[in-house]
């Protein structure tokens, strides 16, 4: 059986995950339109990449893990797709691998 999710490294979660609650109680605590947009377009970003990866996922025969792939994106982002991706483009160039 051929993988179908891999978990980004731990960095990510600290850095893009950690990066977002962090904006948003910076925004939270600020009068700062400014600041309070960043947050809602890194959210809303976010929220994108995974609908974005979720659709991928199922559309490549991945449908056990599309949730995953969906959930890892909302948390960290483009290192996801990245690896989503990567994953793809590994199970087109290798059809022996493909379940």
């Amino acid at each position: 059986m051929s993988e179908t999710f891999v978990p980004v490294a731990p960095m990510w979660w600290v850095t893009n995950f950690g990066g977002i609650v962090v904006n948003g109680i910076v925004a939270a605590r600020s009068s700062s339109r400014i600041k309070r947009g960043i947050f809602a377009a890194a959210v809303v970003t976010h929220v994108g990449e995974a609908g974005y990866a979720y659709v991928v996922a199922r559309r490549e025969g991945l449908d056990e893990d599309a949730w995953k792939w969906g959930l890892q994106t909302l948390g960290v982002g483009f290192p996801s797709l990245l690896a989503l991706h990567r994953l793809l483009a590994e199970r087109a160039s290798s059809p022996a691998l493909e379940g």
